[in-house]
């Protein structure tokens, strides 16, 4: 008796992929790029690099009206935080597209070393003139032993705020589910859900009176996009 065994899918195996990345975090946001490849049909080798934006949850902008124009800024915090990230990422891939399409669905992890950036807080400050009547506005480092809400007028113009550096060394990583619906297989449309945790050494404090974090764990989703290159293609 004969036998129906179905129709027998060909897969292509792509050898190479690389793809950038935007996502939101509990506390920022940021991009990044990854490029690697695929030894065999569930597996994937990513060089992974990240910049992403980490504010602290206690951060929270306001203006002081009692100075016409003033720029906003965040009383008490010290530091804006950035992570420079490099690493090595695996994808494992569960789920494949069924040959009409649909969303393929993996998982990965990921780590490597992480630089934390320190951005100090420059405010403008309000002192009185010589002559006891006009005001003088200079531009300071924020030290909340002697800025107050009496002197601050606003935060600083950006570009006033790239003196004294901090740097950081530390370590990352990260791990999550990805879901793949791109409609043509050899380019990368997926969203990606995972948690990720960066350590420093030593740590930045952020904010006044408030310990520096031990490590700093964020919850976020990405949106990646991208393509990939058979073994035959340059």
């Amino acid at each position: 008796m004969a036998q129906d065994v179905g129709e027998v899918e060909i897969e292509q195996v792509y050898a190479k992929e690389h793809y950038y990345s935007l996502f939101l975090n509990t506390s920022g946001f940021g991009f990044g790029y990854k490029f690697g490849w695929t030894p065999n049909y569930k597996d994937k080798h990513l060089l992974d690099f990240d910049f992403d934006y980490s504010n602290h949850e206690k951060a929270i902008k306001g203006t002081n009206y009692s100075y016409e124009g003033a720029r906003s800024f965040s009383y008490g915090k010290l530091y804006d935080l950035f992570f420079l990230r490099t690493g090595y990422k695996w994808e494992h891939t569960t789920h494949h597209k069924p040959y009409w399409g649909g969303v393929e669905i993996g998982y990965f992890f990921a780590g490597g070393f992480s630089l934390g950036i320190g951005l100090p807080t420059y405010l403008e400050i309000a002192y009185l003139s010589p002559n006891g009547y006009d005001l003088i506005y200079l531009v300071e480092r924020y030290d909340p032993t002697i800025h107050d809400l009496s002197n601050i007028v606003g935060g600083a113009a950006f570009y006033e705020r790239f003196h004294k550096l901090a740097f950081r060394p530390g370590a990352y990583g990260k791990m999550g589910l990805l879901f793949d619906f791109a409609s043509d297989n050899a380019r990368v449309r997926s969203l990606e859900i995972g948690v990720s945790v960066d350590v420093l050494f030593p740590p930045i404090q952020q904010m006044y009176q408030n310990e520096a974090k031990k490590a700093y764990i964020e919850a976020y989703i990405a949106y990646n996009f991208g393509s990939k290159k058979l073994l035959y293609e340059k």
